[in-house]
């Protein structure tokens, strides 16, 4: 799924499963650590641009030329498990 250039189009609704990294301080025994999973996240938001490294989504968007999208998440591209359109772009 690729996302619109910029000014070309609305962007499509999209919900984006991921995994990111998880931190545990302290000192642990092995098999305490065997059970440690990573955390799945669910994001949904316009999808702004995606490349090889990088997802972006926005949570809104508005009218404004110069300030268009805001609650912005940057999401690793090699951490999505999945992606799905959840609206066309142009029917938002």
């Amino acid at each position: 799924m690729t996302a619109p250039k910029r000014g070309v189009g609305k962007p499509n609704i999209v919900l984006v499963e991921w995994r990111d990294a998880r931190f545990y301080s302290g000192t642990r025994k092995k098999d305490e650590v065997e059970g440690f999973k990573m955390v799945l996240f669910e994001s949904i938001g316009f999808l702004i641009s995606r490349d090889p490294v990088t997802t972006v989504i926005a949570g809104e968007r508005n009218d404004d030329e110069a300030y268009g999208y805001g609650d912005i998440t940057l999401i690793p591209t090699g951490s999505i498990v999945s992606m799905r359109k959840l609206a066309q772009g142009q029917h938002c």
